[in-house]
This record gives C-alpha cells, sequence and structure tokens, in this order.
C-alpha cells in the first residue's frame, strides 16, 4: 500500500505518459545503435570513418541554413528533444522525496525480483548517462570528430576511463529499457527476450571495445 502511494500519480494520464516514455525510449535505443555502428565504422578504416565524420560536420555548410541543418547538428536537436520527453516522463513516475524513495527500496530488497531491481538501476543509469551524454555531446561539439581528433581523446585517460563508462551504462540501459518495454506491453516472453537483449547488448560492447582501442591506436601515431 505504501509503495503504491508513494509511485501513484494522475491515472487519466498515465497511458499518454507511459506511450510518450517508450517511445521516446525507443528512439533513443535507435540512435544509440546507428551511433554504435557509425563509431564501428573504425574497424573498417580511418577513410571511412573519415568521411562519416565529415558529412556529419560539414555537409550543407555552404549556406547559412546549412550551418544550421548540417547533420551534426540536426543529431543534437533531435537528442534534446527526444531526451526531454524521455527524462521529463520518467521523472513523473520517479518518487521525489525521501520517503518515496526509502519505501521504494525496502521494495525492491524485500521481493528480490529481477524487474523490480531492473528498474531501480535504470533510473540509476539513467541518471549518469544524462550527465554523460551531455558531456560527450558538447566535447564533439566543440573539438570535433575526426579521426585524428577522436583518437588522440583516447590517449587521455580521463577520456579513454570516460567513454568506457558511456557504453557500458548505456548499452545496459538500452537492454533492461527495452525488455521493460516488450514485457510491459505483453508483447513477448520474458526470459526469451532477455536472452536476446543481452546478446544484442554483449555485440555492440565488443564493437564498441574494439573501436575505443582502434582510435587509441591512432592516437599514438
Amino acid at each position: 500500500m505504501q509503495l503504491h502511494r508513494a509511485m501513484s500519480y494522475n491515472p487519466r494520464a498515465d497511458f499518454v505518459v507511459e506511450t510518450v516514455q517508450m517511445i521516446s525510449g525507443l528512439l533513443l535505443v535507435l540512435f544509440l545503435w546507428v551511433h554504435m555502428i557509425f563509431v564501428g565504422t573504425v574497424i573498417i578504416g580511418k577513410t571511412t570513418f573519415g568521411s562519416l565524420a565529415s558529412f556529419m560536420e560539414t555537409w550543407g555548410t555552404g549556406t547559412e541554413v546549412g550551418k544550421v541543418l548540417s547533420p551534426l547538428y540536426l543529431t543534437i536537436i533531435f537528442l534534446i528533444l527526444v531526451f526531454g520527453m524521455h527524462v521529463g516522463t520518467v521523472m513523473r513516475r520517479m518518487p521525489r522525496q525521501y520517503r518515496e524513495q526509502k519505501i521504494v527500496w525496502q521494495h525492491a530488497k524485500l521481493i528480490h525480483h529481477y524487474d523490480t531491481w531492473s528498474w531501480v538501476f535504470q533510473s540509476i543509469t539513467g541518471t549518469a548517462i544524462l550527465v554523460l551524454a551531455a558531456i560527450h555531446i558538447t566535447v564533439v561539439t566543440g573539438f570535433g570528430i575526426s579521426p585524428a581528433l577522436s583518437g588522440t581523446r583516447m590517449h587521455y585517460w580521463g577520456f579513454l576511463i570516460f567513454y568506457a563508462v558511456l557504453l557500458l551504462l548505456s548499452e545496459y540501459h538500452a537492454s533492461v529499457g527495452l525488455y521493460r518495454i516488450f514485457v510491459k506491453w505483453g508483447y513477448v516472453q520474458h526470459h526469451k527476450m532477455k536472452h536476446v537483449l543481452e546478446v544484442i547488448s554483449l555485440l555492440f560492447i565488443i564493437i564498441g571495445i574494439i573501436s575505443i582501442v582502434i582510435l587509441f591506436t591512432w592516437g599514438a601515431h
């Protein structure tokens, strides 16, 4: 009863909030995977990665309008809007007061259920990702994403650890988020979807780690 009171809000808005949260979450996961594929082009070589980086930064910049509507800035606008929608809907369902947070922790420790703990860790990792992603976007827009610049950044241990942590947290958050969406809306079997998403996350983590290593070697030259 206490947990229900702590987590209950206007029931009339629940469907709208859940839908916006689901759509924005799916868009962010899709972006994450596309972004990982983009980063993974370093495995093919400097030319491919450099061409994509150049396209993101300079395509359409021959005009004043193009400077604002380049793929990089459009991506940033997209992320700000979708992040805003996702964070706004998530915050509406999160406990705001210490008493409410204490009830959630007590509930999670009491039942020892995967779905309950996954929600708790979703909240923690989501907050961390929001901060780390903001730093990443600032760095990319401020300093660029060319092979040389990206490789040089990886030679600073702070950046190396930063991107490794961001990679792991993002893939965990995306995997658990998708799992919760599919299970919540009743589309899949729990265990089957959990294993499928774990495999997908592992593949992207491997791609990310290999990409970081390759970028590190580029920065050595």
